[in-house]
């Protein structure tokens, strides 16, 4: 008989001054490791060597420092819990190394967009949804922020298929199924989500496919939210949100 133990996780630390999610941690992740950077967290499966979940807070863009160039290890979390290496996924290279939390909406703290290179931010993704529909959430994200404050949380499922598992020798890691990305707006409480299949079909104008609801999202990841209420866990949308005109993406 298997047993699923429920580990309530009850986060009311700060980053940037705002909250951090509570959640129940129904997940396979058994072996999470919290990681708080400047301006985001982490939590990171030591068993995958992958960040699983992420949160961030994402208010007015007050700058535009640069993102570096290479990827790095991370000094504050075990060497046997990342990534084996910082390189590009050789023999795979339709894969980028997808940032969780993008650098682009970190960049008003040279800490925080240095952080965000972190591997523990880092994550196999094909180069489809990598410059396509989770591109596009990005952007959508990076231009509402300058009209309402959001919350952004998201992660992966690693799933059940293998045949796309081909960094395990060079990097030690699988490859995940989905990502997947709640955005919720403080001001209207309005939340969209979605869940896009880690594979070479999600291009930008394919988005709206893959909107589907928070409810969703826990079932199929396990983590399941204690702040969202039933009208926003149930909530779908059909279509994206608008990006206003004239948004400047830098």
């Amino acid at each position: 008989m298997q047993f699923i133990i429920a580990l309530q996780i009850s986060l009311v630390g700060l980053a940037y001054g705002q909250f951090l999610p509570s959640f129940t941690n129904l997940s396979p992740y058994r072996n999470l490791i919290e990681r708080r950077f400047t301006g985001f967290t982490n939590w990171i499966d030591c068993n995958s060597r992958l960040p699983v979940l992420f949160y961030y807070f994402a208010d007015r863009d007050r700058g535009d420092y640069p993102r570096p160039s290479s990827f790095k290890l991370d000094p504050q979390v075990s060497y046997s819990c990342q990534q084996k290496s910082t390189s590009s996924y050789n023999g795979g290279a339709s894969y980028d190394r997808g940032h969780m939390v993008t650098a682009n909406h970190m960049d008003s703290n040279p800490q925080s967009i240095s952080d965000s290179n972190y591997i523990t931010n880092i994550t196999p993704q094909t180069g489809v949804l990598n410059k396509g529909a989770w591109l596009y959430v990005e952007e959508m994200i990076e231009c509402i922020r300058d009209v309402n404050p959001l919350r952004v949380y998201g992660g992966i499922v690693l799933g059940d298929n293998t045949s796309n598992d081909i960094f395990l020798s060079s990097h030690g890691v699988p490859t995940p199924d989905w990502l997947w990305k709640i955005v919720e707006n403080t001001v209207t409480g309005d939340v969209i989500a979605y869940l896009m299949p880690n594979n070479f079909e999600p291009y930008r104008d394919r988005v709206d496919r893959y909107l589907t609801t928070i409810k969703d999202i826990e079932n199929k990841s396990g983590f399941i939210f204690s702040n969202f209420n039933d009208f926003q866990r149930n909530k779908l949308h059909t279509k994206s949100w608008s990006i206003p005109p004239g948004c400047d993406y830098s």
